[in-house]
């Protein structure tokens, strides 16, 4: 079960706050407030139990290649020279998403995972979490940072962008994460995404060894899955 209950308009409030525009750009009349919500995530419950870690096996899906990336901070990173030869929990958001079982649903499964991490300091020690943007027009490292501000992380957990969707581009199909900018008739973009959430489990050896989606989006379950990576040593 997710504990923690995030308020998603928080950080579009925070970013706006920064003195960066929050809202998606046209909406034809449409007032903005209308379209943010609270994102409340207290009453959810898995209808499963995870398996007990290490009772089972996570075959390799596909292995990714390091991508140059743009820290919070402004500096130019990598993603290998974050992951370092960690286990890495890799999700690819927007900071304006108003979806609420989009990128507000992986924010907030990661900040319940950086917590529950932060509870098991051995095992935090090889995990490394990632928000990346695919939105760096408008997700600036300054932007990125004030997320951060915003989650607070008591672990490993980096806030990251791109310099520009040339470069962004070849990091979205290795992890074949699709993305693409919803429209209006007349071809003016929107101001939002159309995309499939996924968050991706890596190995130490940047093998992808589960992909989840929303139905499958559980800390509980990745935490599960990050100990039997843990256990076996990322080599099974």
């Amino acid at each position: 079960m997710i504990r923690t209950a995030l308020v998603a308009l928080g950080l579009l409030a925070g970013v706006a706050a920064a003195g960066e525009p929050a809202q998606p750009e046209r909406l034809h009349g449409v007032d903005p407030a209308a379209l943010t919500y609270t994102y409340g995530v207290g009453g959810f419950a898995a209808e499963y139990e995870p398996p007990a870690p290490g009772t089972y096996a996570l075959p390799v899906i596909a292995t990714v290649r390091d991508h140059a990336l743009l820290g919070a901070d402004g500096r130019e990173t990598s993603l290998f020279a974050l992951t370092r030869g960690r286990l890495a929990v890799v999700a690819f958001v927007y900071t304006t998403c108003i979806e609420a079982t989009g990128c507000p649903l992986s924010l907030a499964v990661l900040h319940d995972l950086d917590r529950r991490l932060a509870a098991d300091p051995a095992l935090a020690a090889r995990v490394t979490l990632v928000a990346a943007s695919f939105d760096p027009e408008r997700d600036t490292p300054a932007r990125m940072a004030v997320m951060r501000r915003f989650h607070a992380p008591k672990t490993d957990w980096r806030f990251v962008t791109t310099r520009d969707e040339a470069q962004l581009a070849p990091l979205l199909a290795d992890f074949g994460q699709q993305v693409s900018k919803l429209r209006y008739a007349d071809g003016a973009w929107s101001g939002l995404y159309r995309h499939v959430l996924k968050v991706f489990l890596l190995d130490e050896r940047r093998n992808v060894r589960n992909v989840y989606s929303s139905g499958m989006l559980d800390p509980a379950l990745v935490l599960a899955d990050l100990r039997t990576l843990a256990v076996a040593g990322g080599h099974q």
